[in-house]
């Protein structure tokens, strides 16, 4: 935008005037525009001011929820000047993708031809089920008999045994091409990781209860997709492991170091609790597998506790359709009740031995009362252990 004329043109009394000629008058005007200096725009803070860096964080809450809509209202009701150039950088990402009539460019572009065009079809379903949870049983139907097309069958039927039979043909089509592929849920939505490059190491987690877990851990590098939840957040965060019945699966890029807290702590310490959770209880719900999961990671940790907590209170919801969030919120209302403190206290201004002394705590009283409602499978696996 140019900057403010430094005078004003004189205006002549009507009757004194001599207009100049349209083809002579509009490029003098034009000229004297376009030759203005252009203010330069501020540069943004290093760090975001305290109503953008909330509205990041809002958003980034509400990307994990499926709510696209939350997370552009969040956004743009912060004052755009307040956001660092790394905040003003998502906030821009988020609105150029998710805030437009049609689909946008594919992110990311494998080099196999099958893998571009499964990863087409599922981004091109998430972008739409973030945006209108009512239309998600049309998306659903639509997303498979696509993926089926990809594979030459016809669309599977509708019970989720069908479905996962025909992603699980999907996905060794993909592994025939040198790609590893896991398909399913990931709550609320169908979710796809791709990845070319594994690797595989054995550790034992010493869990809050005192079990030692021995697991392997399969670490996964060479992305080509990283789930539903790194796509709608314009690839921040997203799912950085998880457990199945052969072991702990680790997005290696998510930790860096392997002997760190993050990894010690937040992904063997949680996926172990999986791990352990999933032999005794294998029809466990999500939410509750997650705030097991979760108590066990901050008990763990230590260095990374605030960090940790932050992680916590960013995603909060009370629909137990969104396992993490909802695990969130009991955990944190369940860590406050343990230590006598007012409803609306903040764990993150608690004294940090207290708070991991209570998740352990917690977390020993739920087995126990796990234990005493199904003695005999708890009994079954630990005599095979």
């Amino acid at each position: 935008m140019p900057a403010p004329f430094s005078q004003k043109i004189p205006l002549l009394p009507l009757t004194a005037a001599l207009p100049l000629p349209v083809a002579v008058a509009l490029p003098l005007l034009l000229a004297w525009a376009i030759g203005a200096p252009a203010a330069e725009p501020p540069s943004p803070p290093p760090e975001s001011g305290p109503l953008a860096a909330k509205a990041v964080d809002d958003a980034r809450g509400a990307t994990l929820r499926a709510d696209v809509a939350t997370a552009l209202s969040v956004l743009k009701s912060a004052p755009v000047e307040q956001f660092s150039a790394k905040d003003a950088k998502f906030r821009s990402c988020m609105l150029e993708r998710h805030e437009r009539k049609t689909p946008p460019p594919l992110v990311g572009a494998p080099s196999d031809p099958l893998a571009k065009r499964v990863l087409a079809t599922y981004q091109r379903y998430w972008w739409q089920a973030v945006r209108d949870p009512a239309k998600r049983p049309a998306q659903e139907k639509q997303l498979k008999a696509e993926l089926a097309a990809l594979i030459g069958e016809k669309p599977p039927a509708d019970d989720e045994d069908a479905f996962e039979a025909m992603s699980d043909r999907l996905s060794a089509k993909l592994g025939e091409r040198g790609l590893h592929a896991l398909q399913g849920r990931t709550p609320p939505l169908y979710d796809l990781f791709v990845w070319a490059k594994q690797d595989e190491r054995d550790y034992t987690v010493d869990l809050p209860s005192g079990e030692k877990q021995p697991v392997r851990v399969f670490l996964m590098d060479e992305w080509i997709s990283r789930g539903w939840s790194r796509y709608t957040a314009c690839e921040i965060g997203g799912a950085a492991g998880w457990v199945k019945p052969e072991g702990l699966y680790a997005v290696t890029s998510a930790y860096g170091d392997l002997t760190g807290e993050d990894f010690q702590a937040s992904f063997l310490g949680h996926e172990a609790q999986h791990f352990a959770d999933l032999k005794r209880w294998p029809d466990m719900q999500s939410w509750t597998l997650e705030y097991r999961a979760k108590l066990t990671e901050l008990y763990k940790s230590d260095k990374t506790h605030q960090e940790v907590l932050n992680k916590f209170y960013r995603s909060r919801d009370d629909e137990p359709d969104h396992p993490h969030p909802y695990a969130n919120q009991r955990l944190i209302a369940d860590i406050v009740a343990r230590l006598g403190l007012p409803a609306d206290s903040d764990l993150r201004k608690a004294d940090p031995i207290a708070v991991r002394n209570a998740a352990r705590e917690l977390l020993i009283e739920d087995t126990r009362k796990r234990e005493a409602q199904t003695p005999a499978k708890t009994e079954a696996v630990k005599a095979s252990q």
